[in-house]
């Protein structure tokens, strides 16, 4: 006749591997995929708008064209780092829609102090950028995306 006792604490641990062990892993899983795909773009919002403030000081009056070439050199410098194609996905993330660039605001020493269109006030020349995309979670479920960030030229 076999152990009660070891059939017991098998089906006990199977129970609690397949009720609670299995679901919390897979939960930490899809958290950590989703919060990398999200800080990747994160990064590349302030290394693409470092670049694209290179030549820009605290004291720099940008006019209308200057402005415009901060913001082209931004979406360029975006794009590369993200490796996003002309149709607005990208090769190194995981997206269910392009990658759109909803806001994209560059500030220079004329306009500051300033307040973002979503309520961050802005000291310094800075670049003002939303983002939005979609997420697949591991569960196959949509993630909407929103992402903002204003980076002036001292990294902030």
């Amino acid at each position: 006749m076999g152990n009660k006792n070891g059939d017991s604490a098998l089906i006990l641990v199977s129970v609690l591997l397949f009720t609670i062990i299995i679901p919390i892993s897979t939960y930490a899983m899809n958290s950590t995929i989703l919060l990398t795909q999200y800080d990747k773009i994160k990064q590349a919002i302030k290394v693409s708008a470092m670049g694209a403030l290179y030549n820009v000081s605290q004291d720099t009056i940008l006019y209308d064209t200057g402005k415009q070439t901060v913001a082209d050199a931004f979406t360029t410098l975006f794009k590369k780092n993200l490796q996003i194609d002309d149709s607005g996905y990208s090769k190194i993330l995981t997206t269910t829609q392009p990658i759109t660039i909803q806001e994209l605001v560059v500030y220079d020493a004329g306009d500051v102090p300033a307040t973002c269109p979503q309520g961050t006030v802005i000291s310094f020349p800075a670049i003002h950028v939303v983002v939005s995309t979609q997420f697949k979670d591991c569960f196959g479920k949509p993630r909407d995306v929103l992402i903002h960030s204003d980076i002036d030229i001292f990294e902030r």
